[in-house]
Order: C-alpha cells, then sequence, then structure tokens
C-alpha cells in the first residue's frame, strides 16, 4: 500500500509538472536552458522594502524609529522584472570562490500584499518559474541586471568578483524613479538590524513546490529637499526667512533671504549591487562573508567602490580621479567658483493645496568615506542658492571724506560685504580703510577675488533687475549626526535604501558669495563657528532618525 501511495503521489506530481508546463499564463518559461532536463518549479516573492539600515556597531537600534518612517512613493516599490543568480552553495562550496551556475530571469510578478498596519512592506509574487535542482545561494536584482554578466559568464564568473561589479556609470543626477523602476538587491535583515548576508540559501527540489521568498532593498539612497521658511502658511512667504543672528539683527542691514533653487553635489556615478560591509582592521582584507556581519567601530561600516580611493591630502588637492566619480565632474565646485560653475539649479519645492511642498533632490549610490576623509571634497551635500535683499549699505560720502549710511540700493550689479557691513563698492571699502590693492576697482578686476579674499571681503552679484543678490549655502548631508566637534565614524554619507530630508528651518547670515568662495577646497565639513544655515534632518531607511544639523561656511 506504501508503494501503491507513493506511486499515486509520483503520478500526481508528474502530472502538475506536465500542467504547470502546458499553461503559459501560469509559469514563466524564461527559467531553464535545458526544458528537456528533470525541472523544479519555483515561486518567487519579493518585499519591499526591508526597512532595515545600517547602524554604527555600538548602537543597533539607532535606525529603527518606526514612528518616524517614510512610506515613500509608490513607483519606489515597484517591482517589474527581476534576475536571480545562482551559484552552488552548502557545505561544499566555498563563499567567494564559486562560479555562477544559473541566471534566472522573471519578467512577470504581481503584487499580492500591503501591509496595512504600518505600510511599510509590498509583497510580489512571480509566475512559477523553472530551476534546475540544487543546492544554492540565490543573488537576486530587481528592476536591473549586473552590469556586464550574462550567459557567457556562467561556469566562469566567480562569486567574489560577481559581488564586485559595480552599476554602469550615471550621466545626470536621478530626480524621479526611471519606467522600470528603482535597482534593488537581495538582502535579509536580521531582527536585530544587524548586517546580513546579501544571498538566499536554499535547496530547490523538485518535489514539494517551493518559494523563493526574497527581502530587497533599494540600490541607492534618497534625498528629499522640503520647503520650509519663517513662515510656511503661503506660497509668497515659504522659503523666506527673515530671523537672523544676533549680530545680524543689530545691523539691521538684511531684511529677508528667500532661498531659490538648490543643486545636488558630489553625488556618486556608480556603486555596488549588493552591500558591502567593511568590518576588518585591514582594508586589503578581501570580500569574505564576514563583511556581512558586525561592522568595526572605526572604518566605514558600508563602502562604495571608491571608499578607500578617498585619500584627501591637503587644500585643495583631492586624489585620483575625483573628476570621474562624482556626477558634477572635473568642472565641479571648488575646482572653480560658484560663479562660472554651469549646472542647472532646481527650483526649491513651495506651497501648494494647503501644505508646503517636497521634491526628491536625488536618488544617489552609496558615498562613504574614511573617518578622516569627510571632507567637503567627497561629501554628498546641496547647494542652495538664495537671493538677499540688502536694507541698507555704506557709499563714499560725496567730499570724498570717509563713507556714510545710505538706504538706496539702486542698480548697481555687486555689491561687497565685509564685517557684517554691505558696501555699495570698492571705493567705499577703501575709504572704509579696507586694505584692498590699488589695481582691485571691481570684482572683475585682475586679481581682484584673491585679494577681495585676502581681505575678508565678499562680493555678491546681482542675477535679475529685482533689486536681489544672489548667495549659495552649502549643506552637507550627514548619515549619524554627531553631537562631537570631531567627526564621527559614518558621520556623513549616503547609505542604500535610506532617505535623507532635508528642510531648512533657519538662516544666520549670507553665504557664500560666488565670486571670491569656492564650495570644495575646504578641509572640514561642519564647522560650528560659521554656522549660517539651521537644518533639520530626518534620515530613514525609506522606511527615522530624526536629528537636527546645521550648515557652515
Amino acid at each position: 500500500m506504501k508503494k501503491l501511495k507513493y506511486m499515486s503521489m509520483m503520478g500526481l506530481a508528474a502530472l502538475l509538472l506536465t500542467t504547470w508546463a502546458a499553461c503559459s499564463d501560469d509559469t514563466d518559461a524564461s527559467g531553464g536552458e535545458n526544458p528537456e532536463e528533470a525541472r523544479a518549479y519555483t515561486t518567487v516573492t519579493i518585499a519591499v522594502p526591508n526597512g532595515v539600515a545600517e547602524t554604527r556597531a555600538s548602537d543597533p537600534t539607532a535606525d529603527t524609529d518606526d514612528t518616524n518612517m517614510d512610506i515613500g512613493l509608490t513607483d519606489e516599490y515597484k517591482v517589474t522584472k527581476a534576475n536571480l543568480y545562482l551559484f552552488p552553495g552548502g557545505a561544499s562550496s566555498s563563499f567567494g570562490s564559486a562560479t555562477l551556475t544559473e541566471i534566472i530571469s522573471i519578467s512577470q510578478f504581481t503584487q499580492t500584499t500591503t501591509t496595512t498596519t504600518d505600510q511599510k512592506t509590498i509583497v510580489w509574487t512571480s509566475k512559477k518559474t523553472a530551476l534546475t535542482p540544487g543546492d544554492y545561494r540565490i543573488y537576486i536584482v530587481v528592476n536591473g541586471t549586473v552590469n556586464g554578466v550574462g550567459d557567457s559568464d556562467k561556469g566562469t564568473l566567480n562569486e567574489a568578483d560577481f559581488l564586485a561589479k559595480t552599476t554602469a556609470d550615471a550621466t545626470s543626477v536621478i530626480a524621479a524613479v526611471p519606467a522600470e523602476g528603482l535597482v534593488m538587491a537581495s538582502r535579509s535583515p536580521n531582527n536585530d538590524n544587524s548586517n546580513t548576508l546579501p544571498y538566499i540559501a536554499q535547496e530547490i527540489t523538485k518535489d514539494p513546490e517551493q518559494t523563493i521568498a526574497a527581502t530587497v532593498e533599494r540600490v541607492m539612497g534618497k534625498i528629499t529637499v522640503t520647503a520650509g521658511g519663517t513662515n510656511v502658511s503661503s506660497a509668497a512667504t515659504v522659503n523666506k526667512y527673515t530671523s537672523f543672528s544676533t549680530t545680524v539683527a543689530q545691523i539691521d542691514n538684511i531684511k529677508d533671504i528667500t532661498l531659490k533653487n538648490y543643486y545636488v553635489v558630489n553625488a556618486r556615478k556608480e556603486g555596488y549591487y549588493f552591500r558591502h560591509v567593511d568590518k576588518e582592521n585591514s582594508v586589503t582584507n578581501p570580500l569574505t562573508e564576514a563583511n556581512y556581519c558586525t561592522s568595526s567601530a572605526t572604518l566605514p561600516y558600508v563602502t562604495d567602490p571608491k571608499t578607500y580611493d578617498k585619500t584627501y591630502t591637503s587644500t585643495p588637492v583631492l586624489a585620483n580621479s575625483y573628476g570621474d566619480w562624482y556626477l558634477q565632474g572635473s568642472s565641479a565646485f571648488g575646482l572653480s567658483s560658484f560663479g562660472t560653475f554651469s549646472g542647472t539649479y532646481t527650483d526649491m519645492p513651495g506651497y501648494s493645496s494647503g501644505a508646503v511642498e517636497t521634491k526628491v533632490a536625488a536618488y544617489c549610490y552609496e558615498n562613504t568615506m574614511l573617518k578622516d576623509k569627510q571632507k567637503n571634497g567627497y561629501t554628498t551635500g546641496i547647494v542652495f542658492k538664495a537671493e538677499i535683499a540688502p536694507s541698507k549699505m555704506m557709499q563714499k560720502k560725496p567730499s570724498g571724506d570717509g563713507v556714510e549710511e545710505t538706504t538706496t540700493i539702486g542698480s548697481i550689479g555687486e555689491i561687497f560685504y565685509h564685517s557684517g557691513i554691505f558696501y555699495k563698492d570698492i571705493e567705499a571699502l577703501k575709504e572704509a580703510g579696507v586694505l584692498l590693492a590699488d589695481g582691485t576697482t571691481s570684482s572683475s578686476a585682475s586679481g581682484a577675488p584673491a585679494d577681495l579674499k585676502k581681505n575678508d571681503v565678499q562680493c555678491f552679484k546681482k542675477e535679475s533687475a529685482d533689486g536681489k543678490f544672489i548667495c549659495y549655502y552649502p549643506y552637507w548631508i550627514k548619515h549619524l549626526p554627531s553631537a562631537d566637534t570631531a567627526e564621527d565614524v559614518m558621520e556623513f554619507g549616503i547609505v542604500r535604501n535610506n532617505v535623507y530630508q532635508v528642510t531648512v528651518t533657519g538662516i544666520q547670515g549670507v553665504g557664500k558669495d560666488g565670486v571670491t568662495e569656492d564650495i570644495i577646497i575646504d578641509t572640514e565639513t561642519d564647522d560650528p563657528t560659521t554656522v549660517l544655515l539651521n537644518v533639520k534632518l530626518s534620515i530613514k531607511p525609506w522606511v527615522v532618525r530624526a536629528n537636527s544639523a546645521v550648515l557652515g561656511r
């Protein structure tokens, strides 16, 4: 009877296999290259997002504030296709040296569940897909393929080289979800949010039917900008700031500053498909499974393909191929001045439909550095472009002896700023005792920018005919904000599947001028003595560590 029962079950299994193979509506036939062989039919489920962001080793709960999670946009959860990369698994297969066995492409997914309690996770289920039975380490890339990896690599590409693959270079800042969706990669979270392996370890058998359950995380991080001025209740006042530092208030020569535009700087061109975590005490250690376990207290716990190439030795020297690493290229801020930078700024979000707006500034690949290399030259940031409206300035007296105050700004194309006071022109500065060179007659004179900077003079240019002048405020994105003066490990950086929400809550004074000042040549990223922009920064694993940060000159 047992034998008969077993034969019946085998017959039923054979019938089911035949039925699955014959029903094109239920089976993705792309799973195997040898359909005549015995195949296992497997369903793949993709859970988006995982809700786990990287933490520092000393604080495993740093980013588990689920009360402040970012649900995100509908398109950020979209799954249009998935590619499975199978390496032999089990005890007999060494991690890193195993070679690629199979590539499975799945192009049909159905959204099956949404967790209604917290709206964190959306689950997508594939059609049944054919795989060769076996013990595997399965890597999954959603909405994309691993760059340069194809069928010709089967049997030759080892696991370590596969994990070292990087994305094709982005050509511009990505501020909208591509039609095919955001690229995501497998990573299974532990309950304690510790680092975990990027693969699914699973034995595929013909019977019983199995499901490959994958949790994925987005390969990129996201930066958003939210409108936020002194009065955010109307389109006319949002992004306008009227309350300044005590020093500025005493002089009372600035009535308002309005943020108009922003530009993302130092966005990395490329990234790893699968998260790389470094816990080793030497940067030369090869990639091992240990790289996905407990992170080091001193080295970056997340690395990008160029983390250890960022050697920043002296001002303004940037190591190696800086211009090839970041989207704005070799004509970047700091390698040229604000005034000569040709990038296109984006309008600030405003006030609409009874609420302040938020814009996606960029989807960015990971960008991390060693602790002492967290410099402006490498750190991802946002440059805010603002209009400043001086209410008074100093001009040379008609008598030619000294200077006098005037509230008539007039149609001048540039204005100068020294020790908290605006000056109409170079002549007024010299009359006030600023020791500028005789040849410095305007900002465009030969050697003038250097001469002005040496004497701590800023020059603000008029960009339009509305009587307002332009200044700039750089803000450097923090991943783990620290209260310490010295930078902490991973204080500055971009990490995948995190959302960095930036809202400017206040402005203390005038920003950089675009004439005498660069953005990148500063050797420090956080100078508390020159705070100009108050920023509320919330960092969420797409799903927050809420904190306050400030932007300085």
